[in-house]
Order: C-alpha cells, then sequence, then structure tokens
C-alpha cells in the first residue's frame, strides 16, 4: 500500500478501508475468507507503520475491525496475535484494564495452542503491565515464568534473531523493575546482560534492511535504563553519557527510517535529562527538558506528555520560589 500514515487523511483512509473489505468478510459473501485474506494482509502491511510512528488510537481503532473478524470466522491464532497487539496499544494509551483483558485471553489462547515464544511474549507483556501499576514484585514474577517458559521448553522452540531480542528485553526490564526496587547488583547484572545480547544481534545483523530487523533500534531502552541506573547511583557524569547515547541513536534510527519516529524513547530521555539538570540544581536547563519532552509526545504518547507537563510545572513551582 502507498500511503504515509503521518498524514490524517491517509489514516482515515487506512480504517476506512479495512471497514469495507470486513463488511464484504461478515456478510455471507463466499468469497468471505479471500476477503479476510486481503484484510489481514493490508493490517501487516500498515500496523508496522501505525505502530512506530506512535499513532496508537489509530492503530487500536484499524486492528479492532480485523480483531472483530477474526473473531467472527474463528481464525484463533491471528486473533491471539490481535488481542496482544491491541492489548499493547492499551497500555501504551494508559487504559491498563482493558489491556490485561487483552493480554490474559491471548495468552490463555497461545498455551492451549502450546505456542511457546508467544506465550513467553504475553508473559513478558503482563509484567510490563504490572510496572506501569507499580506492582513491582508480580512484574517480576510474570518476568520470572517468561523465562521458566522458554528454559522449559527449549528442545520445542527455534531460538531465532527475533527470539534472542525479546529475550535481551526480558533482562531490561527485569533490570528496570530491580532498580525500581532498589536491588542495585541485580538490576546492573540484568542490564548488562541486555546491553551485550543487543550487541551480539547487532554485530550478528549489521545490514538491516528495515526498522524492525536494525538491533540497534531497541537498544535505546536499554541505554537509555543504564544511564538511570547510573542516575540513581549517583554517578551523573555517567548517566549523562548513556542518556545521550540513547538520544543520538533515537535520532540516528529516525534519520536512516523516514516512517519510524522514536518519540516514545526521545521522550522519556529528555524526562530523564531534566531529572537530572535539576539534581545538578540546574532548574531553567530542567524546565527546558521537560517542555521539549511534552511537545515530542504529543497527543498520541498520552501518559508521557502528562506526566512531563505535570513535572514540568512542579519546576516552574520551585524556580518561582
Amino acid at each position: 500500500m502507498n500511503v504515509d500514515v503521518t498524514l490524517s487523511e491517509d489514516r482515515a483512509n487506512i480504517f476506512s478501508d479495512l471497514r469495507a473489505i470486513a463488511n464484504q468478510c461478515l456478510s455471507t459473501n463466499k468469497y468471505r475468507r479471500i476477503f479476510f485474506n486481503l484484510l489481514y494482509e493490508i493490517w501487516e502491511i500498515v500496523s508496522l507503520d501505525l505502530w512506530t510512528c506512535c499513532y496508537f488510537n489509530d492503530y487500536y481503532r484499524c486492528g479492532s475491525i480485523v480483531l472483530k473478524v477474526a473473531t467472527d470466522l474463528e481464525e484463533i491464532e491471528i486473533q491471539a496475535q490481535l488481542m496482544g497487539e491491541l492489548g499493547y496499544a492499551c497500555l501504551e494509551k494508559g487504559d491498563v484494564v482493558a489491556a490485561q483483558g487483552y493480554f490474559q485471553e491471548s495468552l490463555q489462547t497461545y498455551q492451549l495452542l502450546q505456542n511457546f515464544p508467544q506465550e513467553f511474549k504475553l508473559l513478558r507483556y503482563l509484567g510490563n503491565l504490572k510496572v506501569q501499576q507499580g506492582q513491582s514484585e508480580v512484574a517480576l514474577d510474570y518476568y520470572y515464568q517468561a523465562r521458566k517458559v522458554l528454559e522449559t521448553n527449549q528442545n520445542h522452540i527455534l531460538f531465532d534473531a527475533k527470539l534472542a531480542y525479546q529475550e535481551a528485553e526480558l533482562q531490561n526490564v527485569m533490570g528496570c523493575v530491580y532498580l525500581d526496587l532498589q536491588k542495585f547488583p541485580e538490576s546492573y547484572e540484568q542490564l548488562h546482560l541486555s546491553l551485550e545480547n543487543h550487541q551480539k544481534l547487532i554485530a550478528n545483523y549489521p545490514q538491516a534492511d528495515t526498522y524492525y530487523t536494525n538491533y540497534r533500534y531497541y537498544l535505546a531502552d536499554t541505554l537509555l535504563n543504564l544511564g538511570r541506573w547510573h542516575f540513581l547511583s549517583g554517578d551523573y557524569l555517567q548517566a549523562r553519557s548513556y542518556y545521550q547515547q540513547s538520544l543520538s541513536l533515537c535520532q540516528e534510527i529516525n534519520r536512516l527510517y523516514p516512517k519510524v519516529n522514536r518519540t516514545d524513547t526521545i521522550s522519556k530521555v529528555l524526562l530523564t535529562l531534566a531529572e537530572l539538570a535539576e539534581a545538578e540544581g540546574n532548574l531553567e536547563a530542567a524546565i527546558a527538558h521537560a517542555t521539549e519532552a511534552e511537545q515530542v509526545a504529543g497527543t498520541e504518547i498520552s501518559t508521557l506528555r502528562d506526566r512531563a507537563a505535570c513535572y514540568k510545572e512542579n519546576l516552574q513551582a520551585k524556580l518561582s520560589l
């Protein structure tokens, strides 16, 4: 499809086209499964662009159309896939109740299908959800369950690059949770394992054609979290170094892949730079970083935008004292 998801008109057209095809699938048309294959093929193409550009509302609206048809036609595996995807869109939008419902149903389906890589992924997603709810211990339990799925079923799983990335991401999020629990040695170990595994992936797949096979894309979050580890340990110089590496990497990815927009991580990095500036006593710089974080988050990443706006107001109040 020749569409530009950054244009609101094109996003509206995607929704209209998917809905029109879905109506054919839901009718008594004898070609309804052929129409469904077309519907799913279009979704697989446009969903990547909608996600990477952080158009989570449009992603959810369009994906819901495909999920409704998959459910009606009893396409069980595609239904499970979409529930996981829409659940994460809900999580990005801050709707944790809806996200948990989608994740649990998707997980149950994958467990029945004995699809171990997807079961591993959904357990990781549920852990991420619990992190967002502030339930660190519950999150760790989900992460340990995810790791156990890989260890128990390793003879039945093909360990490809995609799964290796997911394992590196599991180490990253576990490192974050340990840091929230102030378990610094455990956090450091997991974050550096994540860094090492990302670097191995980058070395093994140096000529990436797309952002999702360029594992430097995913390295930015690990670098950000290593910066946070050093910040909380009081090493501001090293924290700034990791923050700047993460920010530069996001900006480079945006240049290499024009359709990709790493505004989520960029906004997070700017917020951490604001916290660092405040800790160093530079409120003006902190306000500038928080303001930029709010602007970068925009309307699509509402949770980050609201967090940045609230933090900026608190900084402005301190500056006026």
